[in-house]
């Protein structure tokens, strides 16, 4: 499921999340959702939060496999594609010159989200890109974030981030003529189009970690049915 485009009108959910409490009973926030159910173009779909053994919250089917792709094409909401991967005219320099990632016009401040889980590996003003994060997802996979205003509290050179967590804001800092988003991805170390790839599938369970996770789907659906029916 492509949450960023499949999620429509009429789509019908149902959802089991954390209440937090403090010492006197009192509810003081919400926390993590541990249960989705999903009715869309007629298919029924469930997923469960589950820990994986490298550290990582994602949502798993009862089969065990990853319901999200392991990187996104689109980090931002909302934003406006202003300048593709391949040769352009640089803006500023004003000659052809080779665009290893792609532009996303957006309003200054705008939210910018980890295209996947991993490890930041740079978090700090890089030259000409400005503001700068880089994120390693695996052996194969990294993501590179430019140009931005500043950077998620928090954020930090060996930080673990989610899929979807906040990291940056747009901004216009480094060699920019506006505010936008920089957005690369890189497969071994090399820069590839983005709009063009085709994205790795999310990770698949197997042994006893899928073992661990589907007594802890069973727990979460028990909880989620005494919820719904008391």
């Amino acid at each position: 499921i492509d949450f960023q485009r499949d999620i429509q009108k009429n789509t019908k959910f149902s959802i089991s999340y954390e209440v937090l409490f403090n010492d006197e009973r009192k509810n003081i926030d919400y926390g993590d959702i541990k249960y989705i159910n999903l009715t869309f173009q007629n298919n029924t779909l469930e997923y469960f939060q589950f820990k994986t053994d490298d550290g990582f919250f994602d949502y798993f089917n009862q089969q065990g496999k990853n319901v999200k792709k392991s990187i996104l094409k689109t980090p931002i909401d909302g934003a406006r594609l202003s300048s593709n991967f391949g040769m352009r005219k640089h803006p500023i320099l004003g000659y052809s010159k080779m665009h290893k990632g792609v532009d996303f016009a957006a309003p200054k401040g705008t939210p910018v989200y980890a295209g996947g889980n991993g490890i930041i590996e740079y978090a700090s003003h890089n030259g000409g890109y400005g503001k700068y994060i880089r994120i390693r997802h695996n052996n194969a996979y990294k993501t590179v974030y430019a140009h931005l205003l500043g950077f998620q509290k928090g954020v930090s050179k060996g930080k673990r981030v989610n899929q979807g967590d906040i990291i940056g804001y747009v901004g216009s800092t480094g060699s920019s003529t506006g505010p936008h988003l920089h957005y690369e991805i890189l497969f071994q170390n090399k820069q590839i189009n983005p709009m063009k790839m085709k994205l790795p599938s999310g990770k698949i369970l197997s042994g006893s970690e899928l073992e661990r996770f589907k007594d802890e789907a069973k727990a979460i659906y028990a909880k989620y049915l005494f919820t719904l029916y008391e």
